[in-house]
């Protein structure tokens, strides 16, 4: 009876020096000098001491003064001459001749019901005031619905668009442009904007 409860002391005395032996207290330390430079362990840098990385932009903002007054110079003899057929087409009246010139993107924009009203009301005001320059009631004015991109045509195009005279230009991108007209008191006013879709200047607004 006495020989087991010796036994067991002995067993219990010795468990630590087993365990001890299987996992040490301490690893042995890694020679980090011996790893090889491209080594992930030695390339490791903190995330608070990691350089920015500049990440590239994805389109390069366009810049005005990049074209060259050669270029500048021979866009604006295009859009001059681009101006002077635009007149004769509508001092022509010639719709068809007009739609030529505008881009998909505009004339779906004419057709819309919110720009014809709006411009409705635009061409119903004015007539009462030319109504009321001349001695007229305006209260008699009709008002004209403009209803089509034709109606626009006959009633704004034609009787204002006619004899533009185009004085400078602007590059708004690589392939648009802004046409500028100058009033006798030196503003410049917006004739069109125009873009050059399929190697062909045309109206976008």
């Amino acid at each position: 009876m006495l020989l087991l409860p010796f036994f067991l002391i002995l067993s219990c005395e010795t468990v630590p020096d087993q365990m001890e032996a299987e996992f040490p207290e301490s690893p042995p330390e890694i020679a980090l000098a011996a790893l090889p430079p491209e080594s992930p362990v030695q390339a490791a840098v903190p995330a608070e001491e990691m350089p920015a990385v500049e990440i590239p932009a994805v389109a390069m903002v366009f810049d005005p003064g990049n074209i060259s007054n050669e270029r500048y110079e021979s866009t604006k003899v295009d859009i001059q001459g681009l101006i002077e057929e635009l007149n004769r087409i509508i001092r022509a009246r010639n719709y068809s001749a007009w739609r030529e010139y505008l881009a998909d993107s505009y004339l779906v924009v004419l057709s819309s019901k919110e720009f014809l009203e709006e411009k409705t009301e635009e061409l119903y005001r004015r007539d009462q005031f030319v109504a009321q320059n001349t001695g007229r009631d305006p209260r008699n004015v009709r008002k004209r619905i403009l209803a089509t991109p034709r109606d626009y045509f006959d009633h704004v195009v034609v009787p204002s668009r006619s004899n533009d005279r185009l004085d400078d230009i602007a590059f708004i991108s690589d392939n648009h442009v802004r046409a500028y007209t100058v009033d006798t008191r030196g503003n410049r006013l917006i004739l069109y904007d125009l873009a050059m879709i399929d190697n062909k200047w045309k109206i976008i607004s």
